[in-house]
């Protein structure tokens, strides 16, 4: 019997890989002893957790409901927010709490596994940056790998000013070929915003692999340093980068910050330039299958999902039934529909 405190979601498999960095970050902080959620960065680690390994999984996030759905009572409260991809899932204890300890048993789990590869390549990488034949041969070694660790040693690489131009874009081509590996990764470095020089490359990465997110980092890092004249150069940089970006809202973007009464006068400037200096583009791909496109599809399955979750939720099984099977047939792989439909079907009392 279930206890009546009982996390339903106790065990619950979030499906983190073993070379995913946050485990690294995870046994760091272990090791120094600060493995607590009192503690600033651990929280960190754990928020952006959420946010990356579950909050836009949707797969992993459908998971979560089913089993919220299945507790009864024990979970109700909950299944509306994780239903809504929208809805930030960072503020619920008890996915808080069984995902930290996830990542512990996690961590646990993947320590006995076999040494990675990149670590001696990247070691050989780092100590001969002098030696151009070493060097090429460790990228060529790390871009064969395809994997979470190779992808953020490639990102490292071209974070710093450490190579000769040409083996400089060679590495950005590799870690971009690896895209959305390194993804995480450099979102989570960015954060905290701790950099002395700003890491254009990453950026620039984002950009070019159409990351929806790309403006969003750019416009975030030009509020954060807008006033501190050491960033001003890096800031301009970054500013340009808006005009090769294809996210149909960057100009409403840019307008939003530049309207909103807390926005700096530095970077209000520097906005303010941009839009004058800014031609009119076609940012939106013609086939259809770009990011932004995908993202909306994706919003507006969730719609049509949220509403038959509402009708089923009234007792009215037929009709959220049938608003389902209309959503399959647009989209029949889309994950919450598929767990909803798989729960009614159930067998009672399985």
């Amino acid at each position: 019997m279930r206890k009546k405190d009982a996390n339903p979601l106790e065990n619950f498999d979030y499906l983190v890989e073993c070379d995913d960095f946050l485990l690294y970050e995870l046994g760091r902080l272990i090791d120094e002893d600060r493995a607590s959620l009192d503690d600033e960065e651990f929280r960190r680690v754990v928020d952006e957790g959420i946010r990356e390994h579950v909050e836009t999984r949707l797969e992993v996030r459908a998971e979560l409901a089913m089993r919220l759905r299945a507790a009864g009572p024990a979970g109700s409260r909950m299944v509306p927010v994780v239903e809504d991809i929208e809805a930030p899932l960072s503020g619920l204890a008890p996915i808080v709490k069984s995902y930290t300890a996830y990542l512990f048993r996690r961590l646990e789990e993947c320590s006995g596994k076999a040494d990675d590869p990149v670590g001696p390549i990247a070691d050989r990488l780092f100590d001969s940056l002098d030696d151009r034949a070493a060097v090429e041969a460790a990228l060529d070694a790390l871009g064969s790998i395809r994997s979470s660790v190779s992808a953020r040693v490639l990102a490292h690489v071209v974070s710093e000013p450490m190579l000769e131009e040409d083996l400089e874009a060679k590495a950005y081509a590799l870690v971009r070929a690896m895209w959305p590996l390194p993804r995480h990764y450099i979102a989570y470095s960015l954060k905290s915003h701790t950099h002395e020089d700003l890491p254009f490359r990453w950026f620039q990465l984002m950009s070019d692999c159409e990351d929806p997110a790309a403006v969003d980092r750019i416009l975030e890092e030009v509020l954060v340093h807008a006033e501190n004249p050491n960033f001003r150069e890096d800031l301009q940089a970054l500013v340009e980068l808006l005009r090769q970006s294809r996210d149909p809202r960057t100009e409403e973007k840019v307008m939003e910050l530049l309207n909103h009464t807390d926005t700096p006068q530095a970077a209000g400037e520097l906005l303010e330039r941009f839009l004058k200096t800014s031609s009119p583009a076609v940012r939106k791909s013609g086939s259809g299958t770009d990011s932004w496109t995908n993202l909306d599809r994706l919003h507006a399955a969730n719609k049509k999902y949220l509403a038959a979750a509402k009708l089923l939720d009234s007792g009215r099984t037929a009709d959220s039934l049938r608003k389902l099977d209309e959503l399959l047939n647009e989209e029949p792989r889309y994950p919450f529909a598929l767990m909803l439909k798989r729960l009614i079907s159930a067998p009672a009392g399985s």
